[in-house]
């Protein structure tokens, strides 16, 4: 064993550019693995312990006002364990900056929901002042101390900064459904003692959310039955985007693990395999000699299994050292987004068990890989009979197509078909690369192209107002729109409340249907993603039931909406009347040059949101975004390399002999170099075929992993995007063809025309 251990470490030294593809393999089946994992389970982790620790609700109920009897009665449903109570009202702050800046400012006596105090005195009901979120604090440089002015009821009131906070139920805190990322410079949340509520901000009301414990079933219609036209909003862990968009991510970046792995893996197995079979195909004299020494069988298949062993065990031990790295970084994309308290690297035994399979695929290869290919005597492997013996192809039963080939192009053909596991590995490699390239390039594309399409062609207002009082001024702005936005169950539906949006006359609302239609006065219209859920067609009556309302009415379906924004239903102001509704907007959309004088004085607007305010938001999630979606191009970019030249190198390993001998035939370098560059291309061709339809299929599905209940993210994929990944792959298929046929330059035609001995 200590001569087959010796020729190991030679072999390796002579063969380690052969190795070095499943060696790469193996390093990025676990790097990507293990290190997608410590983030996705890392961030698992993180937010398990910050729910657990803050006893976050499973439910939130908003109402106009909660009595002793609703409360009595919501804690009487089955299923309902704890309830907690709590006062929220909006703000605005007294600031002398050009941009408005919301406070939500709430109770924290009966709120089961604890805030997580970062710096600062405990929250305490005897205190006046307030506790404000850490991110607003951060990004207006507020410290401990500092006294904050807002405006409650009319009045301006300073209240001083008693400490920092973060709130499990804020997790992802975009103040406003316009947004669809956190705006901490506009946007904060504060708690404050009911005393503080009541005495110096104004607010005589009573508790206007309520917090559940529990999953009582039917929750929905129950506490319709209770609240009747009080009820606001009803929210859980799945809808209330401050928690769920948190809870979502994990599943985006597991998925996303999952999905690198399992390519990389593959080709390993494949990589491993051809390349102990092309080494022992080249080293038929040394086993000869070996056998004829008396070393069985077996254990020179041992030997052979042995470079899976060494070659897999060197990925995985240097993909377990960089993980950390990687987990760390894809955290720290995440960062801006979340705010949580602590943050954490995790890991589970999954990783163990991929660590395992990458091994023993290695090993598992190299053996299939020799097993068969070490069977013979001496003599047999002496005279070179292992070498494999060539077949006409399915091409040549086409004589007249097959004569017009050229020479190199019969050759290549005929080379690619014989070795079938090595072509497979090629067009696999090929395919999959382009179909990250398609997705990494396509991911961000789609997302902006969702951002232009809802501030430029969907809406295409400049300002949103939000209004106090729509019957004082709904003759004050003849040129506005006007919206009325507020949750409604739908029957059917898909188990989740949905946004009803009623919509008067106006020019900037301008959603159409999948037919290209515009909204009308004669039905219902519902959006794509809400229709795709809850299974919702053309011309089927649907029931809608809003809040604030109470009373169920139905419509006929007239159109599927395909905007990605505000999932739900669209009507039109004069139906919705028709039927009796009550249309009480809070939202007016106008232009800015209509109304400059008016919004000065104007004591009814509460606030106000531009719409490049709203795009730029938009495009920040998508900057945060940007560093995944590299890496992604950047892995499909390295993975094209790698399986080209591995291919490219056993292909030059197996042909030495071949090309030596047309060399001396006569066949000049540049012949013996498009003879290389052939089977490269085929590749290449075959892939990018392949890579095509899986591109479209793999973006389609990610893009919709990022969707919520109110947003429905589509896949967008442009001419450009194909382009620019085709030029990618042909980039790296001609560097590898050029780098790979430089060799033939040093080609030792002595030594690889040397025969039997």
């Amino acid at each position: 064993m200590t001569f087959l251990n010796l020729k190991l470490r030679r072999d390796f030294r002579k063969n380690w550019t052969q190795f070095f593809s499943v060696f790469l393999m193996a390093f990025l089946s676990i790097l990507i693995f293990v290190g997608l994992q410590g983030a996705w389970h890392g961030l698992e982790v993180s937010l398990d312990t910050y729910i657990k620790d803050s006893n976050l609700a499973d439910s939130w109920v908003m109402s106009t006002g909660f009595t002793k009897q609703d409360m009595d009665e919501i804690r009487a449903i089955n299923g309902v364990k704890k309830t907690g109570e709590t006062t929220r009202i909006q703000v605005k702050v007294d600031n002398k900056s050009a941009s408005e800046k919301q406070l939500f400012l709430e109770t924290f006596k009966s709120k089961l929901t604890q805030p997580h105090l970062v710096t600062g005195e405990k929250l305490q009901e005897n205190q006046s002042g307030l506790w404000l979120n850490l991110n607003y604090a951060k990004a207006n440089k507020l410290r401990v101390g500092d006294r904050l002015t807002v405006i409650s009821q009319g009045k301006s009131v300073s209240l001083k900064v008693l400490g920092f906070v973060q709130s499990a139920d804020r997790i992802y805190f975009t103040g406003n459904e316009a947004f669809i990322s956190p705006n901490d410079v506009d946007y904060g949340y504060g708690y404050v003692s009911s005393a503080t509520l009541k005495h110096e901000l104004g607010y005589q009301g009573g508790s206007n959310v309520l917090e559940i414990k529990g999953q009582p079933a039917k929750i929905r219609d129950k506490l319709a039955t209770i609240l009747g036209k009080r009820l606001v909003a009803y929210n859980d862990r799945h809808t209330l985007v401050d928690v769920s968009d948190a809870l979502d991510r994990v599943g985006q970046i597991r998925n996303l693990s999952y999905l690198f792995s399992f390519i990389f893996i593959l080709l390993a197995i494949l990589a491993m395999y051809t390349t102990i079979r092309r080494m022992i195909e080249t080293q038929e004299k040394e086993i000869a000699i070996l056998k004829a020494l008396g070393i069985s069988s077996l254990k020179i298949s041992w030997h052979y299994t042995s470079f899976g062993l060494l070659v897999g065990s060197a990925g995985t031990i240097l993909g377990l050292a960089i993980s950390p790295v990687m987990s760390w970084f894809v955290l720290g994309t995440q960062k801006d987004m979340f705010a949580i308290p602590s943050w954490t690297i995790a890991y589970s035994m999954s990783s163990v068990v991929v660590i395992l399979l990458v091994l023993s695929i290695c090993i598992l290869a190299s053996y299939l890989a020799s097993r068969d290919a070490i069977q013979g005597l001496p003599a047999e492997f002496l005279r070179g009979n292992k070498q494999k013996v060539g077949r006409k192809v399915v091409l040549e039963r086409f004589s007249s197509l097959w004569q017009s080939l050229r020479f190199e192009q019969r050759w290549a053909i005929r080379d690619a078909l014989s070795n079938k596991v090595r072509l497979l590995m090629g067009v696999i490699g090929v395919a999959f690369g382009m179909m990250l390239l398609i997705a990494g390039i396509g991911m961000p594309q789609s997302i902006n192209h969702l951002v232009d399409k809802a501030y430029h062609e969907d809406f295409n207002y400049d300002t949103r107002l939000h209004m106090a009082n729509y019957d004082a001024v709904k003759d004050t702005y003849p040129k506005g729109q006007w919206v009325e936005i507020k949750q409604a169950k739908f029957t059917p539906d898909d188990g989740y409340n949905r946004l009803l949006v009623v919509i008067s006359d106006g020019n900037y609302v301008n959603m159409k249907t999948e037919s290209g239609e515009p909204i009308k006065p004669d039905g219902i219209y519902v959006t794509k993603g809400f229709a795709s859920r809850a299974k919702l067609t053309v011309g089927q009556e649907l029931e809608v039931t809003p809040y604030l309302d109470g009373k169920p009415y139905r419509f006929k379906i007239k159109g599927i909406i395909t905007s990605e924004t505000n999932q739900g239903a669209y009507i039109k102001q004069a139906l919705f009347e028709k039927e009796k509704g009550k249309f009480s907007p809070t939202t007016l959309l106008i232009r800015d040059g209509d109304y400059t004088d008016k919004l000065k004085n104007d004591k009814h607007v509460i606030s106000r949101i531009k719409m490049r305010d709203q795009e730029k938001n938009a495009k920040d999630f998508v900057a945060s975004l940007m560093s995944i979606f590299l890496m992604i191009v950047g892995f499909a970019i390295l993975l094209v390399v790698v399986v080209l030249y591995n291919l490219g190198s056993l292909n030059f390993v197996e042909r030495t002999r071949d090309y030596a001998t047309l060399s001396v035939l006569g066949f000049k370098k540049n012949e013996l170099r498009r003879i290389t560059m052939l089977e490269n291309i085929g590749t290449t061709a075959i892939g990018w075929l392949l890579g095509l339809p899986l591109g479209f299929w793999f973006l389609t599905a990610y893009v919709k992993t990022f969707s919520t209940i109110k947003l429905e993210y589509t896949s967008y994929v442009t001419w450009q995007n194909i382009l620019l990944s085709t030029v990618i792959v042909v980039l790296c298929s001609m560097s590898t063809t050029v780098f790979i046929s430089s060799r033939i330059k040093h080609l030792d035609r002595v030594q690889a025309l040397k025969g039997l001995e």
